[in-house]
């Protein structure tokens, strides 16, 4: 290797060692941080013209009334759609029966003796637990509960664990007045 290729290979390297680099070192000033954050942006931020609705006008209705003796005043109208809105979903939120949630898988086997034996166990510790027992030749599985969170399906599980060892918890549909009555 000549000196001029040399020459051409430090060139090089130091370019790319340059181009890597940093272009400025953090600072150790403490006041330039995220919450000192300031930049005007009144120029860019969309402006909107108050327009009159196209309804009838408004009714005033006073609310507060301010220390210096001005009545503040909101539209009646207002209130009235959010209303109208509020009972919509209301009725809405009632029509709805099932939702996802969590039962215990307490027992699957082909045995009808002890599904009905695990079913007789469940009615007698946890009365308030609602049992549902499903049969598809030649499987038995029963679960148990209506729970909305799986921590609530874990209080009871720890118990029912303890006597049938292959219980599990599983996600399912469930009926949400049934889950309300389970505490």
């Amino acid at each position: 290797m000549n000196i001029f290729s040399k020459v051409v290979l430090c060139v090089c390297l130091s370019i790319i060692v340059s181009a890597c680099s940093r272009l400025a070192t953090p600072s150790k000033n403490t006041n330039v941080g995220i919450g000192n954050y300031e930049e005007d942006l009144s120029d860019i931020r969309v402006k909107y013209d108050a327009k009159p609705l196209a309804t009838a006008p408004a009714e005033k209705v006073p609310v507060k009334e301010k220390s210096n003796g001005i009545i503040a005043q909101f539209p009646q109208q207002v209130n009235s759609q959010v209303d109208i809105a509020l009972d919509s979903i209301a009725v809405r939120n009632k029509n709805v029966r099932y939702s996802s949630g969590y039962r215990i898988q307490v027992y699957v086997g082909n045995d009808r003796r002890e599904v009905d034996e695990a079913k007789v166990f469940i009615y007698q510790n946890f009365p308030e637990l609602n049992t549902y027992l499903t049969f598809s030749q030649p499987t038995y599985k029963l679960k148990a509960g209506d729970f909305t969170s799986k921590l609530d399906a874990e209080r009871y599980y720890s118990f029912i664990k303890q006597r049938y060892s292959m219980a599990m918890i599983v996600s399912e549909k469930i009926d949400i007045k049934k889950s309300m009555q389970t505490k």
